[in-house]
């Protein structure tokens, strides 16, 4: 019978360290990480497989499909020759993996950039906004610049931490590893614009499949973490959810997003620019008010401990498991 990987010997070690891991060194611009391979891997094939006799769907279910395997099988193939050398061996390869399919500390400085290049100038934060999120920042002010920060902290929250976590706990940093990849399709060519719209069906549907559960999981750590927090009671935040966690183009990311803005008291989405064009968006939370500096950091306290909270829980379980059933 297959075992849980957060049940295994190493599981939990693993999961905790790799958390530790990124918190303490965030994502080193040096460090070879797989997500770049992923995308040069993407670009690489992606004109090769618009060659093949099919329809664009099908060649972009191709690309899906091989890259999301090819991640998975690379990754399970250089763990078990890490094992064969030795434990340790094993279990330092298994932490740096997964360390690398989870973005706390790197989501949170980036966020705060922001709100430090906003005390700095608007100009300056428009273009650190940039950097973390897709839509047109020249034309945003403060209050925009403060709403796009924390929408990105928020829809991150599910995309860079639950959802790997979740897998790896599922399958380990082979699955983990293979999430990243579903995700790094979706935010290569998981677009509705001419050139993938066809292309891109498969990453962009195998990306909302992924992310799911994870999303709804998503809104009960954070209306408790934001109870530990003090920022508000977890049944409101859960009533928001339920209010505007459909609002969302996307089936998963309104769910997260709809969390922070009842946890925080602010309003979040409404109209923004993508490519030059006005996208009417729903508001969420749309009676409170609009966002200000002072909440970038709130948000990023609340995705923290949101993110802690998460994996404490999933290892204080396998914990408690491991000693139920051994004892």
């Amino acid at each position: 019978m297959t075992t849980l990987y957060l049940l295994t010997d190493e599981g939990p070690f693993v999961f905790g360290a790799a958390v530790l891991l990124d918190l303490a060194l965030g994502d080193p611009e040096s460090f070879p990480h797989p997500v770049r391979l992923m995308g040069r891997a993407i670009t690489f094939f992606e004109p090769m497989l618009r060659r093949l006799p099919v329809s664009e769907t099908a060649q972009g279910a191709i690309l899906a499909c091989l890259l999301a395997t090819a991640a998975y099988a690379l990754t399970a193939v250089f763990l078990t020759a890490c094992f064969h050398v030795s434990v340790m061996a094993g279990w330092i390869a298994s932490i740096t993996l997964l360390f690398q399919t989870v973005s706390i500390r790197c989501l949170a400085d980036e966020a705060l950039g922001v709100k430090r290049a906003l005390e700095a100038g608007l100009d300056g934060a428009r273009k650190r906004l940039s950097r973390i999120v897709g839509r047109d920042t020249k034309m945003l002010d403060e209050a925009g610049v403060c709403r796009a920060a924390i929408e990105s902290v928020a829809e991150n929250f599910v995309d860079g931490v639950v959802s790997p976590l979740f897998f790896a706990a599922i399958g380990g940093p082979p699955l983990a590893m293979a999430f990243k990849a579903v995700s790094t399709l979706d935010s290569m060519i998981g677009y509705r614009n001419d050139q993938y719209r066809r292309f891109g069906t498969w990453g962009a549907r195998m990306d909302d499949a992924a992310n799911f559960i994870p999303a709804r999981l998503s809104a009960l750590v954070i209306a408790f973490s934001a109870s530990l927090l003090g920022l508000s009671r977890p049944g409101p935040v859960l009533r928001g959810v339920k209010r505007d966690g459909r609002k969302h183009a996307s089936p998963n990311s309104g769910i997260p997003e709809a969390a922070f803005a009842a946890a925080l008291g602010v309003r979040l989405s409404g109209p923004a620019w993508y490519g030059g064009e006005l996208r009417q968006r729903p508001y969420m939370n749309e009676a409170a008010r609009p966002c200000r500096p002072s909440d970038i950091p709130k948000a990023i306290r609340l995705f923290v401990a949101s993110s802690l909270f998460f994996a404490g829980c999933a290892v204080a379980v396998s914990l408690i498991f491991r000693t139920w059933t051994i004892s």
